[in-house]
């Protein structure tokens, strides 16, 4: 999930708050800037506790499958985490939603030109996405995730869970999530077809009390080979007046209400489609589809060979005849032969260094 500042461009170039302020010898968007990206992340954290709770004993066992940092870039934080059924996927973005109204209405009462706008999206991993250690300048010290285990573990990828900011992650799934942000605002949260399924699922279970937006189909650059892709918004306006204003404007132009099961239904089919895999989040394979996605499987035939391989290699190591012991004597011989080198190409040198003394 991600959050982006909106008016961020007007709010730094603005003459009132490119000037220091309050004794700080920084211009004020710098100390606004400061602030969000400290105190963003505590609003998500304290309402993932609250929403958890509501939700009961199921996601309070799994207090570490919460939303992380993930990186930021530029003006934008973007967090990530292991969701593990609909009821947990629905908590996290309820979470980041809930965020999204607390900071914001914290702007407007600071009567800050800044609003917030957030997306969010699924991608599954070890396959087709995957999880790299990042590492940190060599030269200036160790890599970063250099005790990390090896890449093609389970523990590698719980890792990357519990420590996001210490891996990257890349994938079309990670691709498509930042080419729908770019559909967000202030009271649009937008989301991938995939989540976008869970969420209305989850809101069909009565566990995701939000109001859903569907605005047609564009095509995004590099998603599902450019074919038009649907945009899907969970309403995140926060003024009623214009809550008002905008179901005004539905009625006058025949406008319905987005029903969660339609939507759900929608976007299965969509997917079935466009050939995008269907979620499945680990609660069971059969609660999501008949089959495994297509993708896990190939991975899985993958490894399974990988672990034939390095199993034939061990055993093949194990039968192999212990090696003959050395000829002490040879490997004297070899030593005294270094020694010769070694000395004659010191004296050489030295022979050098006199030369270009005198």
């Amino acid at each position: 999930m991600s959050v982006d500042l909106v008016g961020s461009t007007a709010f730094k170039a603005s003459k009132k708050h490119s000037e220091p302020q309050n004794g700080s010898p920084s211009p004020a968007w710098v100390d606004e800037f400061r602030t969000f990206y400290k105190d963003f992340p505590i609003e998500v954290a304290k309402a993932y506790d609250l929403v958890s709770k509501a939700f009961g004993e199921e996601l309070l066992e799994n207090a570490d499958d919460r939303p992380r940092i993930w990186k930021t870039i530029g003006d934008e934080i973007i967090f990530c985490g292991r969701v593990t059924s609909v009821e947990h996927t629905a908590a996290c973005v309820s979470a980041f939603l809930k965020a999204l109204e607390h900071y914001s209405k914290r702007l407007e009462d600071d009567d800050k030109p800044l609003r917030l706008k957030g997306a969010g999206w699924l991608a599954a991993f070890p396959a087709p996405n995957i999880s790299i250690a990042v590492t940190s300048d060599p030269v200036a010290g160790q890599p970063a995730a250099g005790a990390s285990p090896s890449e093609n573990t389970e523990q590698f990828e719980l890792d990357a869970d519990l420590t996001p900011s210490r891996f990257d992650f890349l994938g079309k799934g990670i691709d498509t999530g930042f080419r729908i942000a770019k559909n967000a605002s202030e009271d649009r949260f937008v989301t991938s077809v995939q989540l976008g399924y869970v969420l209305a699922r989850a809101s069909t279970k009565k566990k995701f009390p939000h109001s859903f937006g569907y605005h047609g189909r564009e095509p995004l650059k590099g998603v599902i080979d450019g074919a038009p892709y649907p945009v899907v918004s969970v309403d995140t306006e926060r003024s009623d007046l214009k809550s008002k204003l905008k179901s005004r404007e539905a009625a006058l132009t025949g406008e319905t209400t987005v029903e969660a099961y339609a939507l759900c239904d929608f976007l299965e089919t969509f997917m079935q489609t466009a050939n995008i895999e269907m979620p499945c989040l680990g609660e069971s394979q059969l609660a999501w589809s008949k089959d495994w996605p297509e993708s896990y499987i190939r991975y899985q035939a993958a490894f399974n060979e990988h672990l034939d391989i390095d199993e034939a290699n061990v055993q093949q190591v194990k039968e192999a005849p212990e090696p003959e012991h050395p000829d002490d004597k040879s490997v004297n011989d070899l030593w005294a032969e270094l020694d010769a080198l070694f000395n004659d190409d010191a004296a050489a040198q030295t022979e050098d260094g006199d030369s270009v003394k005198e």
